[in-house]
């Protein structure tokens, strides 16, 4: 047994670096958005050997996508620990949760939402058709108004498309709430209820169900990490976890040039179910990849880091700027995508020039300042003019 219990970080910032990493995943699998012939979708359109260095980015053109379950169990691990105990004891209200969380969120979702509408119709007039988002009606508008465009109500994907995992967030939010007041939070058995329904609505093609699933296993994560506080053996589990971590990871990121699992499962399809179509195969493949990903991978990532910064201590808090910035850097990198094909329509410059590794290392520059410029000029103002007037105290936090 380790000598004394160690001194659990106040906060983790490398809880900030998985959610930097994810952030930027996430812009690089919608480069490929620019080039989708008359900006209309066309699925496969991520696999185009051109795209910016292609053969270093590939597994982030293909798979980036996964990225989004790593917001969710980051998510429903941080609120397990900072909220669930507050909100089961009284301490935290409905009002004062909701106040908090809107004012984090709502915001920029709000400014971000009408610099699409507006760069959309630019796109419409100067170029006659929409940029690959086609639902721009007044129905869908005011679904993103009111945070609910992506609960089941929507015909397709709309406005500024990638807010569908905030929309989806606001709805675990509530869920988790109403599971915390009634004192279900600690309840193992339902908690896996809700992962179990999670991706059965997934299944169904419910976008919320991804939410749930990765959310409440998040929830999961952190009554494993308390477990581990408990027994007094982080520096061993943190030995067998990083190991883990690292020997799962190797074959994600080698299984695009080496894609040595995908033809082990057709082998044995071949052998056991010879009359499935080779289409059936590989969607199934898929389904299989995704959710070892979202229960092996994705969980052990973070397990590690939250023992690693345990164990070593806290993180520089420069972290805490990154964490703080990718809420912007996320939402805002698509009205950007459409204001960089606007300019080159403007300016009559070549699309391609988007193929250029200077092109994306410039747009990222960009949409980095204009997310540091977002929180620490709009968001984090109008954050705590928001907390403070609806739920003033003499002292009120960011988190």
């Amino acid at each position: 047994m380790e000598a004394r219990p160690i001194a659990v970080p106040h906060y983790f910032h490398s809880l900030n670096i998985l959610r930097c990493i994810a952030a930027i995943a996430v812009v690089l699998f919608h480069w490929q958005k620019f080039f989708y012939p008359d900006d209309v979708f066309v699925p496969g359109g991520e696999k185009d050997t051109a795209l910016p260095l292609y053969s270093y980015l590939s597994f982030f053109y293909t798979y980036s996508s996964l990225s989004i379950d790593i917001f969710f169990q980051l998510s429903g691990f941080i609120f397990f620990w900072l909220y669930s105990t507050k909100i089961a004891d009284g301490e935290t209200d409905f009002k004062k949760f909701a106040v908090y969380r809107l004012s984090r969120l709502y915001p920029l979702h709000l400014v971000a939402l009408i610099a699409v509408v507006i760069l959309q119709l630019l796109m419409l007039q100067f170029m006659g058709h929409y940029f690959v988002i086609q639902h721009n009606d007044a129905y869908h508008f005011f679904l993103h108004l009111f945070f609910v465009q992506n609960w089941g109500f929507e015909a397709g994907t709309s406005h500024n498309a990638p807010s569908w995992s905030t929309s989806v967030e606001i709805l675990m939010y509530l869920l988790f709430f109403l599971i915390c007041r009634l004192k279900w939070h600690t309840n193992k058995a339902i908690l896996l209820l809700l992962i179990l329904a999670g991706a059965a609505l997934q299944h169904l093609g419910l976008l919320i169900g991804k939410g749930i699933f990765s959310f409440f296993f998040g929830g999961i994560l952190y009554y494993i990490f308390i477990y581990i506080l408990q027994k007094n053996k982080t520096k061993k589990y943190l030995k067998i976890i990083g190991s883990l971590t690292i020997i799962l990871w190797i074959p994600v990121i080698t299984s695009y040039h080496y894609p040595i699992q995908e033809q082990t499962w057709d082998y044995a399809n071949g052998l056991f179910r010879p009359n499935i179509s080779p289409k059936q195969s590989a969607a199934q493949y898929e389904i299989v990849r995704n959710l070892l990903f979202r229960i092996t991978v994705v969980p052990c990532t973070i397990l590690f880091v939250l023992l690693l910064e345990t164990v070593r201590g806290q993180f520089h808090h420069w972290w805490a700027v990154v964490g703080n910035c990718s809420y912007a850097f996320y939402l805002l990198h698509f009205p950007l995508q459409i204001a960089a094909v606007l300019i080159l329509q403007q300016f009559e410059l070549d699309r391609n020039l988007l193929l250029s590794p200077w092109a994306m290392l410039l747009f990222l520059s960009v949409l980095s300042v204009l997310s540091l410029a977002a929180y620490y000029y709009f968001e984090r103002p109008a954050q705590d003019k928001i907390r403070q007037t609806a739920v003033p105290e003499k002292s009120v936090t960011t988190s």
